[in-house]
């Protein structure tokens, strides 16, 4: 066997077996037929319509998985994904059922120095995202507002930020970036980080456009870091060339407030501070991202979430 089998092949073929625990038939399918090409499982009939196996077939299976994984597909459940070490101790191949190295990791920046484990960290003078730091290995964070980021071009331009209008002085705040959506990569670790430290000032700065808005209201953050001027917002959007085709891809993320504000309209709740800001975005279908909001050197302040 090349590699381990996946996961979802692992749970289909423990499901067969041991609902035929002597051998059986079954109906053929994409996972059947995996199971009899790469595995040399059973027989396919004629047609391809049914996998027949034997009792021989199940023990000698077995014994395939046991000598690669050592578990027992009949009963064992799949084994949860560890780091490439660990996977290494017994797996000749270090990545078999291993997440990337990259989860337990999360980038962070300042514009001042570094303050965590009780220990101030110089940053390097030269221009960068930061420092990449193993999430677990950080016990306390000295800095008083912690700040989660959407997107990366913002951690490497902190400096260009203006931040001269927000009530808080952020200048000394720690940055955190929130990470790439990819099949390969999570933003669950900087999401589980940010939301550890619930005794610190916990801020979202994020696109403006409605998944912007829904990631600083499911961010456990306390306040919204966005533009503080909306006729310097809109005169910025409407400066922009090119087509709009962000705003017509967050139809999920436009119900999700919607949903927010029918059910505040149904109790007389107080106006949501975000609410302004996503009326005009949704009247011009419009996006505005953290690039053009450095770029254009718009004014940020703070919105309660």
């Amino acid at each position: 066997m090349k590699t381990v089998m996946n996961k979802q092949l692992y749970n289909f073929t423990q499901d067969k077996l041991q609902k035929h625990r002597q051998g059986g038939q079954i109906k053929n399918s994409a996972l059947a037929t995996r199971l009899y090409e790469e595995y040399n499982f059973g027989q396919l009939d004629f047609n391809k319509q049914s996998l027949t196996f034997t009792l021989q077939d199940i023990l000698a299976l077995s014994e395939e998985i046991q000598r690669s994984v050592n578990l027992d597909i009949r009963q064992d459940p799949y084994p949860t994904k560890k780091d490439r070490l660990s996977t290494a101790e017994k797996c000749r191949n270090e990545k078999d059922n291993s997440y990337a190295v990259s989860k337990d990791f999360i980038l962070i920046n300042s514009l001042s120095t570094l303050k965590v484990n009780q220990t101030n960290h110089e940053l390097s003078p030269l221009n960068s995202l930061g420092i990449y730091i193993k999430a677990d290995d950080i016990i306390s964070i000295e800095h008083k507002t912690i700040i989660f980021v959407e997107n990366l071009a913002v951690m490497a331009n902190l400096a260009l930020l203006n931040l001269l209008s927000c009530s808080a002085d952020l200048t000394d705040a720690l940055w955190i970036y929130r990470g790439d959506i990819k099949k390969q990569q999570s933003t669950g670790t900087a999401y589980e980080f940010f939301r550890r430290f619930k005794n610190h000032q916990r801020i979202c700065f994020s696109d403006v456009d409605p998944k912007g808005i829904e990631i600083s209201l499911t961010s456990h953050a306390d306040y919204w870091l966005t533009i503080k001027d909306i006729d310097s917002y809109i005169k910025t959007v409407q400066s922009l060339q090119g087509n709009e085709q962000e705003w017509f891809k967050q139809s999920d993320s436009i119900k999700y407030l919607q949903k927010i504000l029918f059910k505040q309209d149904k109790t007389d709740q107080k106006k949501y501070a975000w609410e302004p800001i996503f009326s005009i975005s949704a009247k011009m279908q419009k996006t505005l991202k953290q690039e053009h909001i450095l770029k254009h050197n718009l004014a940020l302040t703070l919105l309660s979430v």
